[in-house]
């Protein structure tokens, strides 16, 4: 017997990682700025164990075991900070590969996704589905441990370049010109109807940190949160 789970990552932009949700629906993440990736913690425990301690802060330990340098090519784009921080932690040469041009392509998108849902098969984890706003649908086995899922999910992440690549990919879509998270999702909030017309950046900031919105209809306005955090510009209503 299996069993569905919906997993939501990133859709609070850049800092925003994956956590598995209650389930029945979805989690939304920390807000930017709050770096909330698991796997540091999860790969640093990994290289101290194979050494870590001797490894030059400018190196990085590659697929087979060998040191590259982390330094990044010169980005220059709106986004060419985060370019160059996913570039330095990256430990394949697919990942760095795909973001050297600073463009993510469809085929390399694909490919990534491929690899992702490879990985995880070797869990018995099925019908991976990666949507373009960040999120992923699966399967996995009935009476799997929850944790035990989420270690796996964020190890093939890592290891298929999701990680990286899935991130800044959801990043620059729901965002292009990198703009200021806090004016774009109050905005929409605006837009949506569910704060009044005077909201701004400054009360979103300090709403989101609360966890408490002076929403018009509270349902209405949780719904409208969720498709913000997803499409805050509506480029793709």
């Amino acid at each position: 017997m299996l069993h569905r789970r919906l997993v939501t990552q990133r859709l609070g932009g850049v800092g925003a990682r994956r956590a598995l949700g209650r389930q029945g629906g979805p989690r939304v993440p920390a807000r930017p700025g709050r770096d909330l990736r698991p796997l540091a913690a999860v790969a640093c425990s990994v290289l101290l164990l194979t050494g870590c301690s001797s490894i030059d802060d400018q190196d990085v330990l590659t697929d087979d075991g060998r040191t590259h340098s982390s330094e990044a090519p010169p980005f220059s784009g709106p986004w060419a900070a985060e370019f160059t921080s996913e570039y330095q932690e990256a430990e394949s040469d697919f990942v760095r590969a795909v973001l050297e041009d600073e463009l993510i392509t469809d085929q390399e998108l694909s490919e990534m996704r491929d690899r992702f849902a490879e990985c995880l098969s070797a869990y018995a984890i099925t019908d991976v589905v990666l949507d373009d706003d960040g999120s992923v649908s699966l399967t996995y086995p009935d009476g799997a441990d929850s944790d035990t899922v989420n270690d796996q999910v964020l190890g093939c992440s890592k290891e298929s370049g999701e990680l990286q690549i899935g991130a800044l990919h959801s990043w620059i879509r729901r965002n292009p010109d990198n703009q200021d998270e806090n004016t774009i999702m109050a905005a929409c909030l605006v837009r949506k109807g569910v704060v009044d017309s005077s909201y701004g950046a400054d009360e979103y900031a300090e709403d989101y940190a609360d966890d408490d919105f002076p929403y018009t209809d509270p349902t209405a306005g949780e719904t409208a949160l969720l498709d913000c955090n997803a499409d805050p510009l509506g480029l793709y209503e």
